[in-house]
């Protein structure tokens, strides 16, 4: 058989291992395959804030990223933790200037022309002259021979410019390389153009990774510790893990969900056990699954409270959070954050799309999160259709009665996805789906719409956040607050200040 390795390209924060290509690597340990993760997102930091910056007279990011990994002190200081991203991303962004068009951050990557352009990013790798070929290059050249076939797992769209450069240098020295990842089956199941990202790969896999090892049960069924082709420490002052309880969503009724048909599934406890007693001692464990199942942490409490440093992960703000003292039960089994999408403060934005909870509910879990000291990360979003500007202002009222209890916030405008209920039905909802760029062969997972009423939903809510919702006294201090580059990890592990 091929010697494989499980490639992640730049770029996204290096504060922890990437999800797919460590669950990816880990079902294939436990089918005794090894399959090395080289997380080459990590790597390209690594090599531009200590090789490259050095050479060429930016600041030194020596101390921002030893802080970064060691601060002194359990948890992060707000203040000092701006100040040392801060200088990485002056760093960056001075970097980039070399390269005309490009537009990079700790977290993202934007090349110049037209946006998910395959036609573009063939020809900018093909070039040789993107901000990571310099480092590409040097990896390629360190580790050609030590695999024959690797596996690319792609999870965002900030990665694909570097993924396609990956592939063109891979082959061009004799490796098969196999796209696969979230990405690639979300373009093809709920987005368009996979024939496009086709023309970039010549392997693409589009299921969980069972094709791989030619079996049919689900790759997840079985998950060991894997390998890593390097032991870097990440810029986290804690490993952090990242592992599902499930797949799927217990909900899944929202009508603008692009994943309403992924099937859901429990993930065996026995998977987070292995690979709690083989990694690093007691992690953070990041559970990434699409909405934590109550019914299933109450089951895993136990092995979280014995095993770990801490983990965080997303809720929906429904009652059954508010039973019998279940959140204090988290909380004292070491829950550090709760990402809740409570989205509206209006009932009847909530109704009309299914969200399946109350905005007076989502205040009482937000509420008993904080009583019980856990971080909140709320997330909101604007921009609906028929979203009026009473509904934002309801919004910006529940803010108000929870002043002081919200951590970090984060702040979305409604992007109606290219396959969705919402879309299947949009006359149902005053709109009419339309088309981004309609001769432009770039992927695509969202549409513009527009009202047939003539209003323009997004439009408002960018001023009224702008305007409005941004200058409130109940709003700044939680925006101060909220990290920019570095997010849901670091959020977990800072230090919680009076936002009263």
């Amino acid at each position: 058989m091929d010697r494989l390795a499980v490639i992640s390209p730049p770029v996204i924060t290096p504060s922890e291992v990437p999800a797919g290509a460590f669950m990816l690597a880990g079902g294939l340990a436990a089918r005794g395959i090894e399959a090395p993760i080289h997380d080459l997102s990590l790597g390209f930091f690594r090599w531009l804030f200590y090789e490259h910056a050095p050479k060429a007279g930016f600041a030194n990011c020596a101390p921002s990223i030893k802080y970064l990994i060691s601060p002194g002190t359990e948890f992060y200081d707000p203040h000092k933790h701006r100040s040392v991203c801060g200088v990485l991303q002056s760093v960056l962004k001075s970097y980039a200037k070399k390269f005309p068009g490009w537009q990079l951050s700790l977290m993202d990557s934007v090349p110049p022309g037209i946006a998910h352009s395959t036609a573009d990013l063939i020809f900018l790798a093909k070039s040789g002259s993107t901000p990571f070929s310099d480092y590409l290059k040097q990896w390629v050249k360190q580790t050609r021979g030590s695999f024959d076939h690797a596996l690319i797992s792609l999870a965002y769209l900030s990665q694909l410019p570097a993924a396609v450069e990956i592939a063109w240098l891979l082959e061009e020295s004799g490796i098969r390389v196999t796209l696969g990842g979230s990405l690639a089956s979300a373009l093809n199941d709920t987005g368009s153009g996979i024939e496009l990202l086709r023309s970039c790969f010549r392997e693409v896999a589009l299921d969980d990774g069972r094709s791989i090892v030619g079996e049919d049960q689900p790759f997840l069924s079985r998950v060991e510790w894997p390998v890593f082709a390097n032991d870097w420490k990440y810029f986290s002052s804690r490993p952090v893990i990242p592992f599902p309880l499930t797949t799927g969503c217990t909900w899944n009724k929202c009508l603008f969900c692009p994943d309403r048909d992924k099937p859901y599934m429990d993930i065996s406890l026995k998977n987070l056990e292995r690979l709690l007693s083989r990694g690093p001692d007691h992690p953070v464990i990041h559970l990434i699954d699409s909405a934590i199942p109550v019914k299933t942490i109450e089951r895993v409490l136990p092995l979280l409270r014995e095993k770990t440093s801490g983990f965080y992960g997303f809720a929906r703000p429904q009652g059954n959070w508010l039973r019998d003292g279940l959140l204090g039960k988290i909380a004292d089994s070491g829950c550090l954050m709760l990402q809740t999408g409570a989205e509206s403060g209006s009932i009847g934005i909530l109704q009309r799309f299914m969200k399946g909870f109350s905005p007076e509910t989502a205040e009482k879990v937000i509420t008993e999160i904080s009583d019980s000291g856990m971080r909140n990360y709320v997330y909101l979003l604007f921009g609906l259709p028929g979203e009026t500007e009473k509904d934002r202002e309801l919004t910006l009222e529940m803010v108000r009665r929870l002043k002081g209890r919200i951590d970090y916030m984060n702040l979305s405008i409604f992007n109606l996805p290219e396959k969705c209920e919402l879309t299947d039905r949009a006359a149902e909802f005053g709109i009419i789906p339309g088309d981004y760029d309609g001769d432009a062969s770039v992927l695509r997972f969202y549409r513009p719409f527009q009202s047939m009423d003539n209003s323009d939903p997004r439009k408002d809510a960018r001023r009224f956040i702008k305007d409005v919702f941004k200058t409130d006294p109940s709003v700044i201090p939680v925006l101060h607050s909220t990290p920019r580059w570095f997010r849901a990890g670091h959020m977990a592990l800072m230090k919680k200040t009076d936002l009263l």
